[in-house]
């Protein structure tokens, strides 16, 4: 046997001085193959290869709780969050590829856990709802940088989800709440979410950002907030304070025994870690209709912010956003707002109309 086909990868089996050299060559194609294996007997005649058999290739658990929970836990040293994302994703892949070695997967079975998990239901889910396209893909993600991370150790020798299609996922969803809701929910949230809603209705802040405030990241004198760190690079930033949110960091900032404005009710040396049973109990006490996320608050004040005229690259700085592009995702005009916007434009139609030369062009008007 020369060169054979597993899977959708082609592999080489020959012997060389008493030594059977049996490995994968990457290649799709069986002329790809056969050069691969001509290129290896050719540096294995020239002493330019080693003859001995190269390490096996680990179990997927294996490799996946030990060296690549090493690195991602060291990569990801400064966010948490997507660590403890990155390890939900393992499980769900440890559950399907269990004990396979990374060398025999290939994209078929990739594909074949891309059908299987998309027809799983949802974790609690009491209504029967399946995974989402968006869940599939965030899986197939993690599983693309653990070969990533293999190939680089010499762990396996191809990607296979390196030619696997993504699911198309739909727009996501995007509230704005209007200001019935908002004082809704206000009435019905916890103090401590009270206080949590208003800074980010106010600043347009993450609400990991807000929960990781310290006493030193406000700056009474200058009404500014210090935003740290984030997501990005970027997400580091001075926040100017409204009167509102100026009032609530400063009862906060009375009250506060520790570094930490919004510290953890059963751990003060601790800030919160998240806010959602919360957020789920005002939503179940304020009957406000669904879906509506806790992080919909950022989208409702940036939103805001852009109809009050704020202009998107100021707005991109105040969200601590890379790229103005994403500001713009961000940005929802209400339909009373779009209503407004369409009387000032009958509005100034109707003056012009009006005007004895009948319609001018004012270059000085159009650009205010």
């Amino acid at each position: 046997m020369a060169v054979f086909r597993r899977g959708k990868v082609w592999w080489y089996d020959f012997r060389f001085a008493g030594v059977r050299i049996r490995e994968s060559t990457g290649a799709r194609t069986r002329a790809q193959a056969l050069q691969a294996e001509a290129i290896r007997k050719g540096e294995l005649a020239q002493g330019r290869a080693r003859l001995e058999k190269p390490a096996p290739s680990p179990r997927f658990i294996d490799f996946a709780h030990g060296e690549f929970a090493t690195w991602c836990a060291n990569e990801h040293r400064d966010r948490p969050s997507t660590f403890a994302r990155y390890m939900r994703s393992v499980k769900a892949l440890g559950g399907f590829f269990g004990g396979r070695v990374l060398e025999v997967i290939d994209a078929g079975t990739v594909e074949k856990f891309k059908l299987h998990r998309s027809r799983q239901p949802r974790k609690n889910a009491l209504d029967g709802r399946l995974v989402t396209p968006a869940a599939v893909n965030r899986d197939l993600a993690v599983l693309r940088i653990l070969f990533n991370l293999a190939i680089r150790l010499g762990r396996a020798r191809h990607n296979p989800v390196a030619g696997i299609r993504f699911f198309k996922e739909p727009p996501k969803h995007m509230r704005v709440l209007t200001a019935k809701e908002e004082e809704r929910y206000l009435e019905a949230a916890s103090p401590l979410l009270h206080g949590i809603v208003i800074v980010m209705l106010e600043t347009g802040m993450r609400p990991g950002e807000v929960c990781c405030l310290r006493v030193t990241d406000v700056d009474l004198a200058q009404a500014t907030v210090h935003v740290r760190e984030g997501k990005t690079v970027y997400a580091t930033r001075h926040i100017p304070l409204t009167r509102r949110a100026l009032d609530v960091l400063t009862r906060r900032l009375a009250r506060a025994r520790t570094e930490w404005l919004f510290p953890c009710p059963y751990d003060h040396g601790k800030p919160v870690a998240e806010v959602r049973k919360a957020h789920q109990a005002a939503i179940e006490r304020s009957g406000i209709q669904l879906p509506f996320r806790l992080y919909d608050l950022r989208h409702t004040a940036l939103s805001r912010m852009a109809m009050a005229g704020i202009d998107l690259p100021t707005l991109k700085e105040l969200a601590g956003h890379s790229q103005i592009q994403m500001t713009m995702r961000y940005v929802h005009p209400t339909t009373e707002h779009k209503r407004r916007a369409i009387e000032r434009f009958e509005e100034t139609s109707l003056e012009q109309k009006l005007m004895p030369n009948g319609w001018t062009w004012c270059p000085r008007a159009a650009v205010s």
